[in-house]
């Protein structure tokens, strides 16, 4: 039995090859691919079929789509074809990794004795060409949940799902992935568990390129996705405030972290749900006497708000 799975949940057909041809070009072939086919229309099939003498690879085609409907749902019925690998790795159909990525990580996990459930790679941006656009900020060799949790929700650090490796059984002790609509910030919260008390460990010397497309779903900012994520922002935000609610600043940071949000979403939503995430944050944050101050810093530029809170 391998120590590895590498497994993609696939629906889009454009950058599949790019992946693939990455993952054929691993230095070390310790892994099984796992492709779950999320009743896509496009022809994954045919373009996994050019990949069978190349990697050792396990297809199949799901009868129905659950990637439109609930996204955790597709990951972990894809983990769930996989056999009994060590470390699972959640790629995708469009990133790409860079050649030593396999040989690195299970070199770092043969250094560190396994004692991490999650490995982390570094990423680099790249565009629909395949060309490096960013290199995104380093992770510390060893970072810490709240660390991570609170570098990640203010801008100090970025994080998505590709770069990430995690163990079967951590997987397992939490009951898989934290599941909110659109996967958005499930992967933050599902991190911070796999953390534990020990934290991600970062593999050096390899990255992986995530790709930033008109086919990802950050990019749409229309008014039914938007308003669907800014819900699943405030879930994130409650699990967050239980979660880590021995910290003495995750009030602050929550906060922070809130009316940046509400401040990139409110053009782009209805009242009614600005409304209710307003009320849902401080319902579950109980922290009913800075509603004031936090409706203001929202609704106001930033200088009128500093000339308003002179004048107070």
């Amino acid at each position: 039995m391998k120590s590895l799975a590498i497994i993609i949940p696939a629906y889009k057909a454009a950058f599949l090859p790019a992946a693939l041809d990455s993952i054929a070009a691993q230095t070390c072939k310790d892994f099984t691919l796992y492709v779950g086919d999320d009743c896509s229309p496009e022809p994954i099939g045919e373009v996994i079929e050019a990949y069978r003498d190349r990697i050792d690879l396990v297809y199949h085609r799901f009868d129905s789509n659950l990637g439109g409907t609930g996204l955790v749902a597709q990951w972990e019925r894809c983990i769930a074809m996989s056999r009994d690998e060590s470390y699972i790795w959640l790629f995708s159909d469009d990133d790409v990794m860079e050649p030593n990525c396999v040989e690195e990580l299970l070199k770092q996990i043969d250094a560190t004795k396994g004692a991490y459930d999650l490995y982390h790679f570094d990423v680099n941006e790249i565009d629909e060409d395949g060309r490096i656009t960013k290199s995104l900020p380093p992770y510390p060799p060893v970072l810490g949940a709240y660390d991570y949790y609170k570098g990640k929700t203010t801008g100090r650090y970025r994080s998505y799902v590709v770069e990430n490796v995690f163990s079967r059984k951590v997987h397992k002790q939490a009951g898989g992935f934290k599941n909110f609509d659109l996967a958005w910030g499930s992967d933050v919260a599902t991190w911070c568990i796999f953390c534990g008390e020990k934290g991600m460990r970062t593999i050096p010397n390899a990255h992986v390129c995530w790709r930033r497309s008109s086919q990802n779903i950050t990019p749409d900012k229309s008014r039914t996705v938007s308003e669907r994520k800014l819900m699943s922002e405030c879930e994130m935000l409650t699990w967050a405030y239980k979660y880590f609610g021995i910290e003495e600043d995750i009030w602050t940071v929550n906060r922070t972290v809130f009316v940046s949000k509400m401040q990139q979403y409110k053009g782009r939503v209805g009242w009614r749900c600005l409304r209710w995430a307003f009320h849902t944050f401080f319902q579950q944050h109980e922290h009913h006497g800075a509603m004031l101050t936090t409706f203001l810093l929202i609704i106001l530029p930033k200088h009128i708000y500093n000339q308003t809170k002179k004048q107070r």
